[in-house]
Order: C-alpha cells, then structure tokens, then sequence
C-alpha cells in the first residue's frame, strides 16, 4: 500500500509531467490570428495535413489550379487530400462538413458558391482548429466587395483580386476604348451562381450605366468548359446577327465562341474579347482571331495559397489579402491586360 508521502510524490510528479507536456504542446504549434480576436494553433513541428476543396475540374484552368497545389503540398512534404465539387455547392458543402472531424489542419478553398461555405470556413472549421485560406472565389457575400475585403473573417487570407468586378471593368473598358459609339454586346459566362461569374456580372453591371451606348442583346451561360459554350455560342449567334462585340469571361470559353464564329462565318464581322488566357488565347491573339485578354494564373493562385500557410505555419506575417494571386501587376491598375503589344512574352498557365 502507498503511503501518504509516497501519493504526494506521485501526485507531484504527475504535475510535473503535465506541465512539461503541455510546454512542449506549446512549443509544436504557433497562433494564428484569423480575426474577431479568434485564434487557431497550428502544428509548427510536422507536415501539415490539408483538405483541397475545389469547384470543378473540367477545363483547363482547374487542372492546372489541382496541379499547382497537389505539386507545392509534395514540395512542402504535406499529405493533402482533393475533393472535387464539380461545381455543384451542396456537394462542395457536404465534402468540406465530413471533413470537419478528420483530423485536418488546414483547408485551402476554392468555392463553388460563396455563402454556402460561409459558415463551414469560418466558424466550423474555426471551431475544429482548422486554418482555412480561400483562393479566387470570395465567400460570404464578399465577391461584391474590393481589397482587403474580398478576406473573410475566420480564415488566414484571401489569394485573387484578377476577377474582382473591379478587374472585369477594366477589361471591359479596354474593349469600349478600342471600339468607341454604339455597339451590340453578345456574353458567354459560367454558372450564374459561381462567385467569378457573380463578380463578371458585378463589374458587367458598374461597365454598362457608364456605357449606355453597348447594349447587351444575348448572354450564355455555361459550365465553364469549351463544348458546352460552343453548344451554347451557336444559337445566340445564329438568333443575333447584328452583334458587333463579344466577351467571354475565360479563355477555354472563348475557344468554343470562336469556333461556332468561324463555323457560321461571322468571325471576321465582329471583335472578340476575354478575359483569362489560356494557351489557345495566345495563339488566337497572334492569329488575329481574339483582340485582347488578361493573365490566368490559376496555378500561381494554388502556390501563393500553400506559401501563405506555410508562411503561418513558419509564424511569418501573411497579408489579409493577396493580390493578382501573389503576383506584381505590370500592366493596367488591378491586372495585367494582353495583346499584340506584349502576348509573345506571355506564358500561359493553363492550356
């Protein structure tokens, strides 16, 4: 039997142990301030397990944006798991509420609707210990604003700002500078309740009370990819032979409007402009076929969104928000704009 001495030893030396193991707990893991005085401890002495949600991988620009992140996780020596929504936001929801209890660290996000996810990100994620960066997509209603803005409060950061409605005027502005007085404007874009294609529709909004001289007469909306916007290009085009401009608001878009043009023989009648440009983009501009676009770093969006929780994890200070996905702009105030002044130089990140 131990005796009273012998419990008090014990006791203290359990004391003891729980102390050091919790000094040594602290030393693995460094706070992240995520905002509204809230804080996630991050593990600093091991690789990072991450959950990749990302809104669909069927075009070009999403699977260079998969591989930009599965290749800088396998830099880092992280495990990170894909989940592929396939642009459809209950699915996305109900991916990211499974992975609440399994043991992640952190979640890089790309949304499939931004309020949907609202309350996953930054409060259940938050309440689990899971840092959470979001890339492109704005959540929580907040494709609508600029800036440091476009940042949720409960998540580390925000990495885009080059599809802002801010950056869509931009480009649309370089278009009505290059084809001044009345014009008949034909859309492709993606899925109305996709944030991007929401923000298109933002800066389309602010573009036109400035412009009441370009009058939108048809729109298609599609699922980001090029057959199904060549499906949808060749009715609108058909149905409207007096549009004069066209914007598509990707490059993979942008692909199938320009095909169905050339197959009704109206490509040489009217002028093409886009936004994101992918491979095909750059040869269309050199080709004379497409008048302009602007940089698509989808894959560098991927890498800046990794280093920034790398960079937390490292206790380094990470910006609220991440401009033109982490890259400086050297053309325009918010993106860089392409055409035949400078698309030879340009590399593309997306086929």
């Amino acid at each position: 039997m131990k005796t009273l001495k012998t419990l008090r030893r014990s006791t203290m030396a359990s004391a003891i142990s729980f102390v050091a193991a919790s000094a040594a707990f602290a030393n693995s893991s460094v706070p992240i301030d995520v905002g509204d005085g809230t804080t996630i401890n991050l593990p600093s002495d091991r690789p990072l397990k991450v959950a990749f949600f990302i809104e669909g991988t069927n075009n070009s620009a999403m699977q260079a944006t998969l591989d930009g992140a599965v290749k800088t996780a396998a830099q880092f020596g992280w495990k990170m798991d894909v989940f592929d929504a396939k642009w459809d936001a209950i699915v996305q929801t109900n991916q990211m509420q499974n992975a609440l209890s399994r043991g992640y660290d952190a979640w890089f996000l790309r949304a499939a609707e931004g309020s949907t996810v609202c309350d996953i990100a930054t409060e259940q994620a938050v309440s689990n210990n899971i840092l959470v960066v979001t890339g492109t997509l704005p959540i929580c209603g907040r494709s609508v604003n600029e800036g440091d803005e476009q940042w949720a409060p409960g998540t580390l950061s925000y990495v885009g700002g080059t599809q802002s409605g801010d950056a869509w005027v931009e480009l649309l502005e370089n278009m009505a500078k290059e084809n001044p007085g009345p014009q008949k404007l034909g859309i492709v874009t993606g899925p109305e309740l996709n944030p991007i294609t929401r923000n298109f529709e933002i800066g389309l909004g602010r573009f036109l009370k400035k412009h009441p001289e370009i009058q939108v007469v048809a729109k298609a909306r599609t699922d980001y990819s090029t057959p199904v916007a060549y499906e949808k290009s060749i009715p609108m085009i058909q149905a409207n032979p007096d549009i004069s401009l066209y914007f598509s608001s990707y490059g993979n878009l942008t692909k199938g409007l320009v095909t169905a043009l050339k197959e009704l023989d109206r490509l040489k009648s009217v002028k093409v402009y886009e936004g994101g440009a992918t491979t095909w983009s750059k040869q269309a501009i050199l080709d004379g076929e497409l008048q302009s676009s602007s940089m698509l770093t989808v894959r560098t969006n991927s890498v800046k969104a990794l280093e920034a929780l790398r960079d937390a994890q490292q206790g380094k200070p990470v910006p609220r928000f991440i401009a033109n996905d982490g890259l400086p702009i050297t053309k325009g105030k918010l993106l860089q704009i392409l055409d035949t002044s400078n698309i030879s130089q340009f590399e593309p990140e997306a086929q």
